[in-house]
């Protein structure tokens, strides 16, 4: 009885539960401002997603993944980023921001992060 139970309430969270794959070459843009950081350099976006992997505690968090706020950027609303490429199985991706208004072109992001932005749909023809 337990399992036909258990079964009965995973199949509609099997059914409708919809995980978000970006595509390289997907843009995505900025709902409202600091909804997500990107961070220049790749290894602060690894130990970054290493310390949120193993739920560190606040002071092996601080310790480890401690990131210069100098290499983070804040996105502001409106700003579009564009997926170049993919590392460590999709978790991390390297993204180019299309604004005028800033020096660096090239950030990393943690794709969990990523549901915080919303899709632009391709024009068609």
């Amino acid at each position: 009885m337990k399992t036909i139970f258990f079964i009965i309430l995973i199949i509609p969270l099997l059914l409708f539960s919809k995980e978000a794959e970006y595509v390289i070459g997907s843009e995505l843009e900025s709902d409202r401002s600091s909804s997500i950081a990107l961070y220049h350099y790749r290894a602060d976006a690894v130990r970054l997603n290493t310390a949120r992997d193993f739920d560190f505690s606040t002071e092996d968090f601080v310790r480890h993944a401690a990131i210069d706020a100098r290499d983070i950027y804040k996105a502001r609303k409106g700003d579009v980023i564009r997926l170049e490429e993919s590392y460590r199985d999709g978790k991390i991706f390297r993204v180019s921001l299309l604004s005028d208004k800033v020096r660096r072109k090239k950030y990393f992001v943690l794709s969990e992060d990523l549901k915080k932005l919303s899709l632009i749909l391709p024009e068609s023809s």
